[in-house]
């Protein structure tokens, strides 16, 4: 994998970076990548309901297998988290596989009914009160959970036809328990899709679930779920303050029901929903004749259906420290701290292990990815100098192409005054690449290499971009072909003279690209194309030519 040079870099920035990672809470995350059984902070529990815990089986996947006491296991670290221990906001991202067997029917003639999710316990207890072993929680705990629930039978069995519209006995739920908040708990209406076929995919049939819990401060947090890495979160409040403030995150991590919650508590205070006549038997035809179907007793869940955790990961929130938004897309499909437009646009990283893979669909579009949340990069919160480096490889030149970081510009009014979209575009016809402030119209930052670009560093691939904001005023780009080779720059561009003034803040910075006439692009993207970015990095400090 393509990594950058940096070829000066100011004193500060160094001792600030190790000022703040001591109180880094990325620290905590886990990806279960260490094939030894390594999971870092995180232990599962109770002890005695876990008959196998394994990164080996599934590498990049911790496999749980329960045992029969009948209790549900959980994922929880080591040790609590006071609620000052790190910078707020903060949150926890949460991976979880779906188990193939359970989603369609596999080892079980009846019932694969199952529910896993996201488990969040928080104390108002005084900290000193907090006992030190980890299963039992302290006076002053409240708890919410939120799972993705599996009910019936996708094919062979009788399954749970009773709590069903579709022609086959099965249900899935997103469910929220618990008494941190009455707003976030039972059915969160989340839809999912039946093919037609026999099988659901979507929503809550979705084979991957991701779920989310930010917390803000002391008496709110926000939880969501959402069901492609990719795409955006269902999101809620959690309004905690009748209890007082937190003192501390008891537990936060996967939940997996393996107690006779489904059978006992939910089952019964779900509508009875069956519309159809039930299909089963793998027989469409004669399942379609059969007009009496049974409505056989809810089963708690079957301990030989394993689970399988993603990832627990921890981050910023915003105001997220500078640093941390860079990333080198380095673990495979998780794609946790940014936030992508979906439509008509793939993004993931596991086709090219080491990069962010963007494909377009081929219509006319405008799409991107920027950091999870939107946020500002706001002069105030992130004073410059500071600089955005980042390398990509674009589509074959053959294709008309566009790349660019979009930053819309606050000036000192406190007032939106356009747009700056650096970054480079193709024309094959022209045959040849240019570098751009604005795709179409004019920026307020205007940039200009004197002398020019030579052509064969902007046709590059890989090429690498660096966008500098040297202060409130100043603003410089450059461009390499290679990451040993110097960085070729631009004239320092002063804003004063199209701004009168000072730049405040740069809005949401969204790695973007165009296709189609309705968004300025020159006709001829095919179906397909894709532009790979090997790092974006995130620095204080400027680097010199």
């Amino acid at each position: 994998m393509v990594r950058g040079l940096l070829i000066a870099f100011v004193t500060f920035h160094f001792s600030s970076l190790q000022m703040c990672w001591a109180d880094d809470i990325r620290a905590l995350s886990q990806h279960f990548q260490d094939t030894s059984g390594n999971i870092g902070e995180w232990i599962f529990v109770p002890q005695n309901n876990i008959k196998e815990l394994s990164t080996s089986e599934h590498p990049g996947l911790a496999t749980v297998r329960a045992g029969e006491v009948g209790q549900d296991i959980k994922g929880i670290l080591k040790h609590p988290i006071g609620i000052h221990e790190y910078k707020l906001p903060w949150e926890f991202q949460l991976g979880l596989a779906q188990n193939f067997d359970v989603m369609c029917g596999v080892g079980n003639r009846t019932q694969s009914n199952h529910a896993i999710g996201l488990n969040v316990a928080v104390t108002f207890s005084d900290p000193q009160t907090w006992p030190k072993d980890r299963t039992q929680r302290p006076p002053g705990t409240h708890e919410f959970q939120l799972f993705v629930v599996h009910l019936g039978h996708n094919s062979g069995g009788v399954g749970l036809p009773q709590y069903t519209r579709d022609p086959h006995p099965e249900t899935y739920k997103v469910w929220g328990r618990g008494d941190l908040d009455s707003n976030v708990t039972g059915d969160w209406q989340i839809p999912y899709v039946w093919v037609g076929d026999g099988s659901m995919y979507a929503g809550p049939a979705s084979y991957q679930h991701y779920f989310r819990c930010v917390v803000h401060n002391e008496t709110t947090l926000q939880v969501g779920i959402k069901f492609n890495a990719s795409h955006g979160w269902n999101l809620r409040f959690v309004d905690c303050s009748r209890f007082g403030k937190i003192t501390g995150i008891w537990e936060i991590g996967p939940i997996f029901s393996q107690d006779r919650w489904i059978p006992d508590e939910l089952c019964p205070i779900l509508p009875k929903e069956r519309a159809y006549p039930i299909i089963t038997g793998g027989n469409y035809e004669a399942g379609m004749q059969a007009i009496n179907f049974p409505r056989p007793q809810p089963e708690p869940p079957n301990p030989t259906y394993e689970h399988y955790v993603d990832y627990c990961a921890f981050l910023s929130s915003p105001p997220i420290p500078f640093e941390h938004y860079s990333d080198d897309f380095d673990i495979p499909g998780y794609l946790g701290q940014w936030q992508i437009q979906p439509q008509s646009t793939f993004i993931e990283t596991y086709s090219n292990p080491g990069q962010l893979t963007m494909t377009l669909v081929g219509v006319g579009a405008g799409t991107g990815f920027g950091p999870v949340g939107g946020p500002d990069l706001d002069f105030e919160a992130y004073p410059p100098p500071w600089e955005i480096e980042t390398c990509f490889t674009a589509p074959d030149d053959t294709i008309p192409w566009n790349y660019y970081l979009s930053l819309p510009i606050w000036n000192s009014q406190g007032k939106l005054a356009g747009f700056w979209n650096p970054g480079v575009q193709n024309d094959p016809p022209a045959g040849k690449h240019t570098f751009v402030n604005m795709l179409r119209g004019r920026s307020p930052v205007n940039v200009v290499f004197d002398p020019k670009l030579p052509p064969s560093i902007l046709s590059s691939k890989p090429l690498y971009m660096l966008i500098q904001v040297l202060d409130r005023r100043h603003f410089r780009m450059a461009f390499k072909g290679k990451a040993e080779d110097p960085w070729f720059f631009s004239q320092v561009f002063d804003c004063s003279e199209t701004l009168g003034g000072d730049v405040t803040k740069l809005g949401m910075a969204t790695w973007s690209t165009v296709t189609g006439r309705r968004w300025g692009a020159a006709p001829g993207a095919p179906m397909y194309q894709k532009f790979m970015i090997d790092y974006i990095h995130y620095r204080y400090g400027c680097s010199e030519e």
